[in-house]
C-alpha cells in the first residue's frame, strides 16, 4: 500500500478506460471536475470494488471545495498504525441531498468497512485529519454544507480511540467560518469558528474556540464580534512569537459597500479569547472599514499582517471634467499588532485593474489622478498641493494579455503580469526629468492582494 500523505482524486479518464468492460452501474461514477492526479484502478482495485460491494453501487463522488484535502477519497495512516485507511466522500443516487463519509480500514491484505456518516448537507466544504489531543490518532473536522447556502455550514468533529478502527461523531456545530489551530501555543491544536446567534430579533455573531479533552469537546472561549457580516470572505494567521499570540485575521464584507477585518487571539494571562477591535459601545468594528473588498497582508514583508483601512479622499484638481476622484480613497495598511496602531503604508488602490500606488507622507497632498476607466487608465501628475496640475509623471494601463504581446508597449515598463492581462506603465518626459525611472515605478506600484 501507499505511505502516509497520497491524497487521491478518483477516476480521471485512464479508470474509466480500465473499467469500460464493467456494468457502469457497477462502480463508483467520476467526477466531471477532475483534477491530476488520478486514482489509478489497477492500484486501487481492491478499495474500489470494496466500495462497490459493501457500500454503494450508484454513487457520485462529491469533492471537498476548500483545505488541503481536495479529493473525493483520501488514503493515508490516519490512525498512525502502520496501516493505510481511507475515506471517500460520495452521495447515493437515491439520496443526491445528503452527502456521506465512508471509512474503511486496512488490515490482512483486506480492505474492511468500519463507518458511514451521513453529512449535513450535498456538499463537502472541507476536511481536516489532525491529532488535536496527541495520543497518535487522528480526529476528523469535516465542514459540510448545503450548495447555494453560504450563510452556514455544519462543523461535525469524528474521534477514534487509540487503536481502534472506530471513529465516531463526538461534536457538531453550526457555523459560518471553521478552521483548525493551535491558538493557545501547546502544541495541541484547537477548533476555532464563527457561530451566529439570534435572541429577541438581536443578531450576535462570535468567535468560539473548542478544545478536545478525553472523548469530549469542550468550549474553550468566545468573544462577540460585529455582527453587521454579509459573508466571510478570508482567513489568515500570523505565527506566534514571543510573548505575541497567535493572530487570527478573517476579511468580512460588511452591509453593501464596505469591508472589514476582524482580529482574534487568546490571551494566555486573562485565559480568554479576544477580539480588540469591537467597539463594546456600539458592538461594531469601525476601525478597519474600507469601500473596497481588499484582502489584508503583509504589505512591507515584516512578517505581520496589515489591515486596509479607507478613511479620506485623494485631492481633486481641476481636471474634474476628466478625472473621477470622488471615489478614490487613500488606503493605510495598518498594524495592530502593538499598543497603538501604526501605519506602516500608504497607497492608491485600484482594485478593478488589480494595482496600487505606494505613496510617501509627502506625495499625498502633491499627486492628483485622472481616471480612464473605459480605457483602463490612471494617469499620475503632480500638483501644486492645491490640487492644480505642474505636470504628469506616468500612465499605468492594463492590457489584455493578446494586445500585451504586441510591439505597440514597448516602450512601457511592466509591473504585473498575468495570464489574462498585464499591467504596464509609461513615464513621461516629465516624470523622467524629476528622477523617475524602472526602479522607482517597481517600488512604489504593487499588485492588489
Amino acid at each position: 500500500m501507499k505511505k502516509a500523505g497520497l491524497t487521491f482524486i478518483c477516476f480521471a479518464l485512464t479508470a474509466c478506460l480500465l473499467l469500460s468492460s464493467c456494468d457502469s452501474s457497477e462502480f463508483i461514477r467520476p467526477v466531471n471536475s477532475l483534477i491530476s492526479p488520478p486514482l489509478y484502478y489497477e492500484e486501487y482495485a481492491e478499495l474500489v470494488d470494496s466500495f462497490n460491494q459493501k457500500v454503494c453501487k450508484n454513487a457520485s463522488l462529491c469533492n471537498p471545495k476548500k483545505g488541503e484535502h481536495r479529493s473525493a477519497i483520501v488514503v493515508e495512516d490516519i490512525d498512525s498504525d502502520g496501516d493505510t485507511e481511507a475515506l471517500i466522500f460520495y452521495s447515493d443516487s437515491a439520496d443526491p441531498s445528503v452527502a456521506r463519509m465512508h471509512y474503511f480500514d486496512f488490515a490482512d491484505g483486506n480492505w474492511i468497512s468500519c463507518g458511514d456518516f451521513a453529512g449535513y448537507g450535498n456538499e463537502i466544504e472541507k476536511l481536516v485529519i489532525t491529532d488535536m489531543d496527541s495520543d497518535g490518532s487522528s480526529e476528523l473536522v469535516v465542514v459540510w454544507s448545503v450548495s447555494g447556502v453560504a450563510s452556514s455550514s455544519i462543523m461535525s468533529l469524528y474521534r477514534s480511540p487509540l487503536k481502534s478502527s472506530e471513529y465516531k461523531e463526538i461534536s457538531n456545530e453550526v457555523c459560518t467560518v471553521c478552521e483548525v489551530v493551535d491558538i493557545d501555543s501547546d502544541s495541541r491544536k484547537e477548533i476555532f469558528f464563527i457561530s451566529q446567534t439570534q435572541t429577541g430579533g438581536i443578531v450576535q455573531r462570535l468567535a468560539r474556540v473548542m478544545k478536545l479533552s478525553g472523548n469530549e469537546v469542550v468550549l474553550m472561549g468566545e468573544t462577540k464580534i460585529d455582527p453587521n457580516i454579509s459573508a466571510y470572505t478570508s482567513f489568515k494567521t500570523e505565527k506566534a512569537s514571543g510573548d505575541s499570540p497567535l493572530k487570527i485575521y478573517v476579511d468580512a464584507l460588511k452591509g453593501d459597500s464596505q469591508m472589514i477585518t476582524e482580529l482574534i487571539y487568546w490571551d494566555s494571562e486573562k485565559s480568554e479569547l479576544c477580539a480588540p477591535l469591537l467597539d463594546k459601545d456600539t458592538l461594531s468594528n469601525t476601525s478597519t472599514v474600507r469601500f473596497q473588498p481588499i484582502s489584508c497582508s503583509d504589505i512591507n514583508n515584516d512578517g505581520v499582517i496589515d489591515i486596509p483601512v479607507q478613511k479620506s479622499l485623494l485631492a481633486t484638481g481641476d481636471d474634474s471634467a476628466t478625472t473621477v476622484t470622488e471615489n478614490l480613497y487613500i488606503t493605510e495598511w495598518i498594524d495592530f499588532s502593538g499598543e497603538t496602531a501604526e501605519t506602516v503604508q500608504k497607497t492608491l488602490v485600484n482594485y478593478n485593474d488589480g494595482y496600487m500606488i505606494c505613496l510617501d507622507e509627502d506625495e499625498i497632498n502633491t499627486t492628483g489622478i485622472r481616471n480612464y476607466s473605459s480605457q483602463n487608465c490612471w494617469v499620475v501628475y503632480r500638483t501644486d498641493g492645491e490640487g492644480n496640475s505642474v505636470g504628469e509623471l506616468y500612465s499605468v494601463l492594463k492590457i489584455d494579455a493578446e494586445k500585451w504581446k504586441s510591439e505597440d508597449f514597448s516602450a512601457y515598463i511592466t509591473v504585473v503580469e498575468r495570464a489574462e492581462n498585464a499591467v504596464c506603465v509609461f513615464i513621461t518626459q516629465n516624470g523622467k526629468s524629476l528622477g523617475i525611472d524602472e526602479d522607482y515605478i517597481a517600488k512604489k506600484i504593487l499588485p492588489t492582494p
